[in-house]
């Protein structure tokens, strides 16, 4: 049973993680619309007509997007998962046409024929089934007569019975279940909206830490409520807000704790940190704080406290709820592009209802946030940051060129990543044994928090996850045993092993420098060479003046594993283990050649 739970939450969290890529078209979306259809008067008419036809034509293929960008988060960005999740869609929207006709349901357009709206459920379904064929099938070798079809070929076409299969089972379902979601939509949107959106809060900052709010968001962004425009009708309270429906808005009480409520309580997590730490904190709380005024990304302040102090974070999570109970209940409505960030509520300001009530109720809320952390934080003596009774490890300070594989290390080492993606603040990793991270080192290269989710770690980085997850991708691809956890020595080995603290502990080469002079020459001389430095520990990154000047086969036939030749003048040799010896050579060598010795080759 626990495994089973275990798998199930590892799907979710799949799941949840695929979903950001369509997520994060929305804010063009609905900058595009919201600006485009507010008709400003300095933005000449046909501009504001294509701004708003083009942000429109996002959010009219919403379902579309959804379909490509499960696929992509499932199968590790394969473009053949992304065809065969747009000809599935296609297919079961055609299905469902015929279907409609002859059960005699009502149709609408849908990607230019007449079908029965799925919306985003509907292409979240079918990127599903495209991606879980993808994974299974697409090594499938078929015989030698199809064996154009083999491989990721088959995937596509298998994709399209598939959907025909899930065109008919909807046409039978989703009837009634369309109608239930159209009444829970009716409920949230217009019956009680305040009821509906507090719930909506206090369950979307309780999935947070687990990664599957983005599940969670889906209906209410996506579906919650209709609006009719143009003999169009428009779903979700995005869409409909930057459409101009009035009813929407509903999510005004965002603005209360992202740009006003957290960053109180930041303020109020320095206030009460030891007089000690206050330097400290104080520049962290405040980094924090601003992201969270400025973007809405509030996960840097949320995940400072969150495992130190949850009682904490629960208190937040009921705030959170009674911020969009407030809004509604007084009548503000405001909409967002992608959070409840100070940006969003300039851009969207124009469409607002009482926006201005957001400043006035947001300073009650940061003084409600920084009494309430404040009183919770002394009352039940909380160990938030810079009040813990042991003292917080260092940030460690690691070479840009060197980050990749101390992260891949903190997880375990190469061979226990299973696979690797990033959302907006956090890594998110798939591990083959979780007990060999190790998150107190993850904590000192720089996460302000690490989430087991029972397969993997979630580390939260902040904004550059992603792009520390390119950068470790980028590593991984060329890293050998060095970022193995295996080799790496816990003792901090002398500067004679050319081993820093977590490098790998290699002997000394005593031929060192013979090849390094030989590489020398095989480069085009001293004369060629500008810099020289160890990057990975198995490689040389060299500046070159004429990277044309290189004899590969030289460089081959002297011990050099592989030449790899970058922008900018910048050749990486890869040398093995010991390249931090072979840079300290290198750079003797050189001085010896500017200095007129004879070199020993």
């Amino acid at each position: 049973m626990k495994k089973l739970m275990q798998s199930a939450f590892a799907t979710l969290q799949k799941i949840g993680k695929s979903m950001m890529l369509p997520v994060s078209v929305l804010p063009v979306a609905g900058i595009l619309l919201g600006v485009g259809s507010s008709k400003f008067s300095v933005i000449p008419q046909i501009v504001s007509k294509v701004m708003a036809q083009a942000g429109g034509a996002i959010f009219g293929n919403l379902p579309l997007i959804c379909a490509l960008g499960v696929c992509l988060g499932l199968t590790n960005n394969d473009g053949v998962a992304a065809l065969a999740g747009l000809v599935g869609y296609a297919v079961m929207v055609a299905t469902m046409g015929v279907m409609a006709v002859f059960y005699g349901y009502p149709t609408r357009s849908v990607m230019g024929m007449q079908s029965i709206d799925t919306g985003v459920l509907g292409g979240i379904l079918v990127g599903l089934i495209a991606a879980w064929l993808f994974n299974r099938y697409y090594r499938v070798q078929l015989p030698p007569y199809l064996g154009f079809f083999s491989g990721k070929r088959l995937v596509p076409i298998l994709t399209s019975f598939a959907a025909i299969g899930l065109g008919l089972v909807l046409s039978l379902v989703w009837p009634p279940v369309g109608s239930l979601i159209g009444r829970f939509s009716r409920w949230a949107a217009s019956e009680d909206p305040a009821t509906a959106f507090a719930i909506y809060g206090v369950v979307e900052r309780a999935l947070l830490p687990f990664g599957l709010h983005h599940i969670w968001n889906a209906p209410f962004f996506f579906e919650v409520g209709e609006y009719g425009v143009a003999g169009e009708v428009i779903r979700g309270e995005l869409h409909r807000f930057a459409a101009g429906d009035p009813t929407a808005g509903n999510m005004a009480g965002g603005y209360l704790f992202k740009m006003f409520g957290l960053p109180a309580g930041a303020l109020a997590i320095w206030y009460t940190a030891k007089p000690e730490h206050k330097a400290r904190i104080g520049g962290i709380m405040g980094s924090a704080a601003l992201t969270s005024f400025l973007t809405g990304i509030t996960e840097p302040i949320e995940f400072s406290f969150l495992f130190l102090a949850p009682l904490l974070y629960g208190v937040h999570a009921v705030m959170t709820a009674g911020a969009y109970y407030l809004c509604i209940v007084m009548g503000i409505k405001h909409g967002m592009t992608f959070s409840h960030g100070f940006i969003d509520y300039v851009l969207l300001f124009s469409k607002s209802t009482n926006g201005f009530g957001i400043l006035y109720l947001g300073v009650l809320w940061a003084f409600l946030y920084f009494f309430v952390f404040r009183f919770v934080i002394v009352k039940f003596n909380l160990k938030t940051p810079g009040r813990e009774d042991v003292p917080e490890v260092d940030v460690a300070s690691v070479a840009e060129n060197e980050f990749s594989r101390q992260l891949v290390l903190a997880f375990g080492g190469k061979s226990n990543i299973v696979s690797l993606d990033a959302c907006i603040t956090r890594l998110r990793m798939e591990l083959k044994d979780t007990k060999r991270a190790n998150p107190e080192r993850l904590k000192q290269l720089g996460a302000v928090g690490v989430v087991d989710v029972g397969t993997g770690l979630q580390a939260i980085f902040g904004t550059r996850s992603e792009i520390l997850k390119t950068e470790m991708e980028e590593y991984l691809a060329v890293a050998g045993n060095e970022a193995e956890l295996e080799v790496v020595s816990t003792a901090v080995p002398e500067r004679a092993t050319v081993a820093a603290a977590g490098f790998p502990t290699v002997p000394v080469d005593p031929d060192a420098r013979v090849r390094c002079e030989k590489w020398l020459i095989a480069i085009g001389g001293s004369e060629n060479l500008l810099a020289v430095s160890a990057c990975a520990e198995t490689r040389l990154r060299l500046q070159l003046r004429e990277p044309d000047w290189i004899d590969r086969e030289e460089l081959l036939s002297t011990g050099i594993k592989g030449v790899m030749v970058l922008e900018e003048g910048v050749v990486h040799l890869l040398t093995g283990l010991g390249a931090h010896q072979y840079a300290i050579e290198m750079k003797g060598v050189l001085a010896s050649d500017i200095a007129g010795e004879p070199q020993n080759v």
